[in-house]
């Protein structure tokens, strides 16, 4: 009973350090394509920069790809997860996770 506990406190955590993962690398990706001259992709290639980086293996298998909305104002980042269980006792934990940053303007 302790042992299976422990399996699933360290799957909550190593969880946890997965969603800490892809938010930082949606705001890096979301920040890359706010730049007033990005080029295009370069919110995406960002975001998978960072991912591979910090989230290699099988926790970054089931992770989409980065989702960029550039419009005038914003750019939106979106990316969707799912980590695999790692015990039948628990579910699988799918989330959304979403990010914005605000677009350089030139000046005038």
């Amino acid at each position: 009973m302790l042992l299976t506990f422990v399996v699933l406190l360290l799957q909550f955590s190593i969880w946890q350090y997965g969603r800490g993962v892809l938010r930082s690398a949606a705001m890096e990706a979301a920040r890359a394509g706010a730049v007033l001259d990005a080029p295009v992709g370069a919110c995406e290639r960002r975001f998978e920069s960072v991912r591979s980086a910090l989230l290699a293996g099988r926790l970054g298998d089931d992770v989409g790809t980065a989702r960029c909305e550039v419009t005038a104002e914003v750019v939106i980042v979106t990316v969707d997860a799912r980590f695999e269980r790692w015990l039948p006792l628990s579910p699988d934990w799918s989330f959304t996770v979403t990010a914005i940053a605000v677009r350089e303007m030139a000046p005038e």
